[in-house]
């Protein structure tokens, strides 16, 4: 690791990605830079110009050139003399959940489908202690019983896939409920098997410990399998039971509202949300990166560049965005000791700048972190 001397901050996008980015390095060597600062890189939403709206912690954009493209610059740059730091977004993941042929946060979709008992259920900063235990989604732009009664609001089918659809936005359906469409489409044809299978997901376990997860996941994909094998005959009378209960609001409001989320309008999102989101974005659900599984997942990526030496540093903002800051960066200094962190802090008018970096809780030891050696203070005022 090598201390910058001077930095160029690149925001890459779609149109200027990781080989525009290379195609540039004689001109930042020429200005006598030391490091490379690329905006984030991890998979954001569908057409982000910004990287900030992450979807997937796990895979290198493919907008920006996916991971050929990203080896291929940081090589580059290595042998040009230059080092890279990469922004990177600990406080929160777009709630994106993608569109026809476009992917969504497959994190957030797994908690959208099973609720609690989905294996990402402690990933985000959900209060599941209120009430039916249901997210409150504020998306849509009618109020929840017009677009109800206005066919805004349809169940469809694709394969062994269901999902709810409210103009371009896609929402899975919880297995269970699809379980009693699929057991009464099995009733009305007399077949055995389609009926068998609707009621088995319906009876699919709700518990959330680590075995029933196990358990309800491989279930519900061997069902569901099973369902989009049994044929036309099966799939026209599931397709038929969906029609009769999109014609009708009453039966239609019945199945949605047995989902694991709430569909409201986007006004209420200031006094009946569930999740913790990122200032007063709605899209942005926090992340529970005091939990150290959750570090883990969130960070392979990013730690494994700072490992093999294909970033040098990382930087951040909105460290008070964390519901535990020096436990993060005392966990991030610990996985990656020789890195270069800094933390951006943005500092309201007649604040005392120089308490910035000083912990409120007792120092942290030596064998963890010191806020000197690892937190570096960018200050702006705030007009």
């Amino acid at each position: 690791m090598t201390t910058p001397r001077a930095t160029y901050r690149l925001q890459l996008e779609p149109r200027f990605g990781f080989a525009s980015a290379r195609a540039a390095i004689p001109y930042f060597v020429e200005l006598g830079i030391s490091h490379l600062y690329l905006s984030p890189i991890l998979q954001a939403a569908a057409g982000s110009t910004h990287g900030y709206d992450v979807i997937d912690p796990e895979r290198v954009s493919r907008e920006l050139g996916g991971d050929e493209e990203l080896a291929a610059l940081t090589q580059v740059a290595r042998e040009a003399g230059l080092a890279i730091l990469l922004d990177i977004v600990p406080n929160h993941m777009s709630i994106d959940t993608g569109r026809t042929g476009v992917p969504g946060n497959r994190w957030w979709l797994d908690v959208l489908e099973n609720g609690a008992a989905s294996f990402y259920a402690h990933v985000f900063d959900v209060d599941w202690t209120t009430g039916d235990d249901r997210i409150l989604l504020p998306v849509l732009g009618e109020r929840y019983g017009r677009a109800l009664s206005q066919g805004q609001l349809a169940i469809v089918r694709a394969g062994g896939t269901f999902e709810v659809r409210a103009g371009e936005l896609r929402l899975p359906l919880s297995p269970r409920s699809i379980g009693a469409i699929v057991r009464r489409a099995g009733d009305r044809i007399r077949h055995a098997e389609l009926a068998f299978l609707g009621d088995t997901l319906c009876a699919l376990s709700v518990e959330h410990g680590p075995v029933a997860r196990a358990r309800r996941h491989r279930d519900k994909a061997v069902l569901l399998r099973r369902l989009a094998e049994l044929g036309e005959v099966c799939a026209r009378a599931i397709d038929d039971e969906l029609a009769a209960t999109n014609k009708d609001p009453a039966d239609l409001d019945s199945v949605l509202e047995s989902q694991n989320y709430r569909l409201a309008h986007w006004s209420v999102a200031g006094s009946q949300l569930g999740y913790r989101r990122f200032f007063d974005i709605t899209s942005l659900v926090g992340l529970r990166n005091e939990d150290p599984e959750v570090f883990a997942a969130s960070h392979a990526r990013i730690l494994g560049w700072l490992a093999d030496g294909s970033i040098d540093g990382v930087r951040f903002d909105h460290v008070d965005g964390l519901r535990e800051p020096q436990g993060y960066l005392a966990r991030l200094r610990e996985a990656a000791p020789n890195a270069w962190i800094v933390v951006e802090k943005i500092v309201a008018r007649g604040r005392d700048c120089r308490r910035c970096g000083r912990p409120t809780a007792p120092p942290v030891t030596s064998s963890s972190i010191t806020w000197a050696s690892c937190w570096s203070i960018r200050v702006r005022s705030e007009r």
